[in-house]
């Protein structure tokens, strides 16, 4: 067992908080499309998808503060330091309340270069568009300092309560946002209804601090210079990250828009399928950081590269259980979700990101245990560097083939940096034992070999000679029944069966014999 069992259930429960937060806010991310580019016309959609990824950048202006927070809290409780978990808290949130006035001004000029920027966005949509951005952008950045209590929660391993404060969000939001376009309102009066949701959401995380966590004092007698720097020498690093990622897959859409702003909606679809699954990967391993801080303060290297493997043969079977699908039914789904104009404009880019989601996303557990281990300084040079080739080539692939070729441009940075990570970066990550030939063979390898069923599914039944309905219906469930026992006698491994045994092992017995279950738990 790689994690003794007390932490594992640790990990388990705030993994499944993670999902049940982030199955709340898929709801919303999958439902709310397929009203609004039927309500919009495509150009308006396309404007809207704009300004929801301009808002990101107010995000990252968080400058990986949030993370270090989780991640000092979760190593000042396992020490039992309450001095250095209020200090690191509250030095965060006044950093975060400047970060915030440079949002605004960030926002500002956004807002007001906006005609210039994307200069071939219909004029007409110009003004609404501006309110929108100032009123989205002015109310993340309003939210900076707020976050800081949801990474109080995280570090506390109380992952259910920001769960619980971003699944209302995401559903107020929604409600709002189709009452506005159900009554004709515009982009301003959809950028006021994310507004309002977010303001309600910020004072509901302050109720819920006072509540759950009133022992955590964040007060600005209690910043630090000294905490100040303990967190931009943990944030620097991840500042550079964000800044690669922003390269990868926060300007994008953007890029479209401004080299081909008919294909911003078709484009803009394709990506929300493919944030999705980085979503549930980065909603899963989030559960990580925590865990990996306290194994960082026992100094047990070992099981930190225990950790890594099975935890990477995992992210990639779940993966591959959400890519595949919709590499090999993607026109079909797409048709189904937002139409059949969408589905044939959008098809070829969703299934480019589908393959670049899975080479980025199969190190996220790594990546998560550099923050965890406070490592990530030692490995900015990747980030930085799959960011500039992405850029590079998106550009490039935008001016020649429009839309596709951005999609071709993450694409191909994604396999730079998965070489770096390889053959530059965990070399020199020794708080993390493990062998470079184990981390493929098992967790990148096994996964995909299990796969096979399902690519040829893609190759000979989607992309290959036509088939007919019957035929299509009998290769899909063949790949489908092959890949699952392909996952159960190859892809998980012994001691997966019997953690799944001894989870399963109540449910057996209570359908066996109901009167026994409440016995069950004292013989396990």
């Amino acid at each position: 067992m790689t994690l003794n069992r007390s932490l594992r259930r640790v990990v388990v429960k705030n993994a499944t908080a993670n999902l049940v937060r982030l199955a709340g806010s898929g709801v919303v991310a999958l439902l709310l499309p397929p009203f609004l580019v039927r309500m919009l016309p495509t150009d308006s959609y396309g404007a809207w998808a704009l300004l929801l990824q301009l808002t990101i950048y107010v995000g990252l202006l968080d400058f990986g503060i949030q993370t270090a927070v989780a991640r000092f809290v979760s190593h000042a409780e396992e020490v039992h330091n309450p001095a250095q978990r209020d200090g690191i808290a509250s030095t965060a949130a006044a950093l975060l309340i400047l970060a915030a006035a440079v949002a605004f001004s960030v926002v500002g000029v956004l807002a007001w270069q906006l005609p210039r920027i994307f200069t071939a966005m219909p004029s007409h949509l110009y003004s609404g568009a501006r309110i929108a951005l100032l009123l989205m952008g002015g109310s993340f950045a309003l939210g900076l300092p707020i976050s800081v209590i949801h990474a109080v929660f995280v570090g506390l391993q109380k992952n259910e309560i920001p769960a619980a404060m971003v699944i209302a969000n995401r559903f107020t939001m929604a409600a709002l946002i189709l009452w506005v376009v159900f009554h004709h309102g515009g982009l301003a009066a959809m950028g006021a209804a994310v507004a309002i949701a977010n303001v309600a959401s910020y004072a509901g995380s302050y109720v819920c601090w006072r509540v759950w966590a009133p022992h955590v004092r964040i007060e600005s007698s209690l910043v630090s210079g000294a905490f100040i720097q303990k967190i931009a020498s943990y944030s620097l690093a991840l500042a550079v990250w964000f800044a690669g990622m922003l390269m990868v897959s926060g300007l994008d859409l953007s890029i479209v828009a401004k080299f081909d702003y008919p294909a911003t909606a078709y484009y803009a679809v394709a990506a929300t399928l493919t944030s999705f699954m980085a979503q549930v990967q980065g909603a899963m391993f989030a559960a990580l950081l925590p865990a990996s801080a306290i194994l960082s303060a026992r100094n047990d290297a070992q099981k930190l590269g225990a950790v890594l493997i099975s935890s990477t043969r995992y992210g990639m079977l779940i993966l591959l259980a959400m890519a595949l699908p919709l590499m090999a039914a993607g026109r079909f789904l797409l048709r189904i979700w937002v139409g059949a104009d969408y589905a044939t404009h959008s098809t070829a880019i969703l299934q480019v990101l589908i393959v670049a989601n899975i080479v980025r996303l199969s190190t996220l557990p790594y990546s998560t245990l550099l923050l965890g281990t406070n490592q990530q300084k030692k490995v900015i040079m990747s980030p930085l560097t799959e960011g500039i080739a992405n850029l590079s080539i998106s550009l490039v692939g935008a001016y020649f083939l429009g839309a596709i070729g951005v999609a071709i441009g993450t694409l191909v940075g994604t396999f730079v940096g998965i070489g770096l990570n390889l053959f530059h970066n965990m070399p020199r990550t020794s708080a993390i034992v493990f062998r470079r030939s184990e981390f493929v063979k098992q967790g990148l390898l096994r996964p995909l070999a299990c796969a096979g069923p399902f690519l040829a599914l893609f190759f000979f039944g989607v992309n290959g000679p036509h088939l007919s309905p019957a035929a299509f219906s009998l290769f899909s469930a063949m790949a489908i029944g092959g890949t699952g026992l392909l996952v159960w006698v190859y892809g998980m491994v012994a001691s997966d069966h019997r953690y799944l045994e001894r989870s399963l092992h109540p449910l057996r017995a209570s359908l066996v014999n109901p009167r026994q279950t409440d016995e069950v738990p004292k013989s396990l």
